[in-house]
């Protein structure tokens, strides 16, 4: 598809203009310029809407301990099989063991300050108040050995799932924040996903369910099906485009996540407009252009906005209807209102 700026149109539909003279006819009216005329392409309402993407696994996940520290060892390399339950990674325990020893001291000391002030409290030697405070304290320590365990228990990264290493992004004594990601993992069982960018009025046509397919350049020759399962709620903020994702259908072929793929998306909305030849294109500005439409043997002027452009033709969203006879050949040269004859064009 080559794309053109709006005056590169406007060249281009000149030159056409010029290059493909049309011959007279019989019983042309004096002052009639000869044009020729062709009838909008209705843009078919199942065309397929085209997007490229980068291939995801469908149960991809980012790797990261609940606690900073430094990581004592990384059992996996890039591109390794990993089981379920299998330890990929650990911190340097030194610190996580303190931490839940201490912990578990001063749980020990809260319970023997809540014994000591219970007994106090029966003989009504202090105030029922010190006795709550020791209890609170208690609750306390039991939270934060709770925590301490946690993080000791989580110092190890493991396999929640069969899968494949994707990426190794820390090594062995590293300095590693809590929740910073150390290793991004595949499962091997959910399949794959890409991830299509497509301009803001074409993604609003995509439902879920529209079936589509995908080719990638790594895999010549092979054209895989894939469904729409997901479209985005919103548009991007950077680039004003759709995320549409499309699941890609089991498949024993070699696929790599990171690989390009270029999809065709086959969507069952209303036709999106109507397309004539560059051509028919006059004054054409960012905002739209103009054209001719014959009129029972007069060109009228009409302004059109303007969609996509292709080697196939212009995209007109509106400004002409379907059975209108718009000037392809001879456009350039007539004024509005001026007699023509027209000569059907191809």
């Amino acid at each position: 598809m080559t794309l053109r700026s709006p005056p590169a149109l406007f060249a281009a539909a000149l030159l056409a203009a010029c290059a493909a003279p049309v011959s007279p006819s019989e019983n042309v009216p004096p002052g009639a310029r000869i044009v020729r005329i062709a009838a909008p392409a209705v843009i078919d309402a199942a065309e397929d809407l085209r997007g490229i993407g980068r291939l995801e696994a469908d149960s991809e996940a980012a790797l990261g301990f609940t606690s900073a520290g430094v990581i004592a060892a990384i059992d996996v390399d890039i591109g390794d099989p990993v089981r379920a339950g299998q330890t990929l990674a650990r911190l340097d325990a030194t610190v996580l063991d303190a931490e839940a020893r201490e912990a578990s001291e001063q749980v020990a000391r809260a319970q023997r300050d809540v014994a000591r002030f219970d007994d106090l409290a029966q003989r009504q030697l202090v105030a029922r108040r010190q006795r709550d405070d020791a209890r609170t304290a208690l609750q306390v320590a039991e939270a934060r050995l709770r925590a301490a365990r946690f993080s000791q228990r989580f110092g190890r990264l493991v396999a929640a799932a069969d899968g494949t290493v994707l990426a190794r992004l820390a090594e062995p004594g590293e300095v590693v924040a809590a929740g910073q990601p150390v290793l991004r993992v595949s499962g091997a069982d959910r399949g794959w996903v890409l991830p299509v960018t497509l301009a803001d009025r074409d993604g609003v046509r995509v439902r879920e369910g529209d079936a589509a397919s995908v080719r990638f350049d790594a895999l010549p020759g092979r054209v895989l099906p894939a469904t729409v399962t997901r479209v985005a709620g919103e548009a991007s903020a950077t680039s004003g485009g759709i995320v549409v994702e499309l699941a890609i259908a089991g498949t024993d072929l070699p696929l790599r996540s990171g690989l390009v793929g270029k999809a065709a998306i086959t969507t069952e909305g209303g036709a999106r407009g109507l397309r004539i030849p560059a051509s028919a294109l006059v004054d054409a500005t960012d905002a739209g252009a103009t054209v001719f439409v014959v009129e029972q043997g007069v060109a009228r002027r009409r302004m059109v906005r303007l969609g996509d452009v292709s080697d196939s033709g212009v995209e007109v969203l509106d400004g002409i209807a379907a059975d209108d006879a718009v000037v392809v050949g001879g456009a350039a040269s007539l004024e509005d209102g001026a007699l023509v004859a027209m000569e059907a064009g191809p």
